[in-house]
């Protein structure tokens, strides 16, 4: 819709300018530029409201992670360091219950363990040593799988690992790891990246693009037949000898000095622009206004109930589902338990308003 109009405002100025007379010059701009301001204004609240949106959105995010920090080591000082803030470089001391939100290499250890349930899906611990250790310790498995004629098959855990990825917990012992690995660029970050996918149409954008492409073919279509209509009329009423030869007492009465042939094509230019203001006219240039502004006030209702809602389209989908569909697991509570019957001796039920 906002491109039908660019290209018919475009359309208005040139044929406005081309089939005006000098004189009118100074407003013939004026339906192109209103155009123009409609376009903008759709284009200029959308973009005002995606901002507070995703400033609002930020904000609350920064927020609820304020109090995530790291124990790290930097110059030699250790400090807590929000997450945000770890570089490469930067030595992470380990604790027990700590998600680890980067990656990075195991320097020292003390019976140090990791759960990696969310990278591998198992929840037995893997333990965890620096590299100088497991490159020993492979050294002594592979011995005793020679020495054992390689008919036992090594247990999967009795080799550590110096690696530890993001988004893994600590679950025994402590150390210290140095950070290779941070942002996109660590495991969870690439994890992340993969899960973002385009976002398509909502069921409302497809519902407008269809009335919009609806709205601008039957612009279009009676565009065409009023100037077709215009053109046939003009054909018909022809440009005859008695007009060829009142042409000299024209001119002397207009001032208009211009070739007839000219001010026969600037009348055929005034068709056209008669066309577009017809297409212009047909569509609803404050229809995409009113949808902006319906979503941005959902969305700022759902903010206020604590519901962070990023995209606008959310607000769109949510308000059209019918069905909600959940198991036991996630079944959707107050999580707030009141007492509707009492058995004293009987059964008495307690009316709860």
């Amino acid at each position: 819709m906002m491109r039908v109009l660019l290209v018919a405002a475009t359309a208005s100025l040139v044929f406005g300018y081309a089939g005006a007379d000098p004189a009118d010059y100074d407003h013939v701009w004026i339906d192109a530029v209103a155009i123009y301001l409609a376009v903008l204004v759709v284009t200029g609240v959308g973009s005002i409201v995606d901002y507070a949106k995703e400033q609002e959105f930020t904000k609350r995010t920064n927020e609820e992670n304020a109090g995530y920090k790291v124990p790290t080591i930097r110059g030699g000082v250790e400090t807590l360091l929000h997450v945000n803030h770890i570089h490469v470089g930067d030595i992470v001391v380990l604790k027990v219950g700590l998600v680890i939100p980067v990656d990075g290499l195991v320097i020292s250890s003390e019976q140090l363990s990791n759960n990696e349930a969310a990278m591998t899906g198992e929840s037995d611990p893997c333990k965890k040593e620096t590299l100088d250790f497991c490159l020993e310790r492979r050294t002594e498995l592979q011995a005793e799988e020679q020495d054992k004629g390689g008919l036992k098959k090594p247990d999967a855990h009795a080799l550590p690992s110096p690696v530890i990825l993001s988004g893994t917990e600590v679950v025994g012992g402590k150390g210290k790891m140095i950070v290779v690995m941070v942002g996109d660029s660590s495991a969870l970050g690439m994890i992340m990246a993969k899960l973002k996918s385009k976002q398509g149409q909502t069921p409302l954008q497809k519902k407008l693009e269809i009335i919009a492409t609806n709205v601008g073919l039957l612009g279009t279509y009676f565009a065409l037949l009023t100037v077709h209509v215009l053109m046939v009329r003009y054909f018909i009423d022809g440009v005859n000898k008695r007009q060829i030869k009142l042409f000299d007492e024209y001119e002397l009465e207009s001032g208009d000095t211009r070739p007839t042939i000219m001010r026969e094509f600037l009348q055929w230019v005034e068709f056209f622009t008669i066309g577009v203001a017809v297409v212009v006219v047909a569509i609803p240039e404050g229809l995409p206004l009113a949808v902006m502004l319906s979503l941005a006030y959902s969305q700022r209702m759902m903010l206020k109930d604590n519901n962070n809602v990023k995209k606008l389209q959310a607000c769109e989908i949510m308000g059209s589902a019918t069905n909600i569909c959940s198991d036991k697991t996630g079944t959707l509570t107050l999580n707030q338990m009141k007492v509707t019957k009492v058995w004293l001796g009987q059964d008495i039920s307690i009316s709860i308003e």
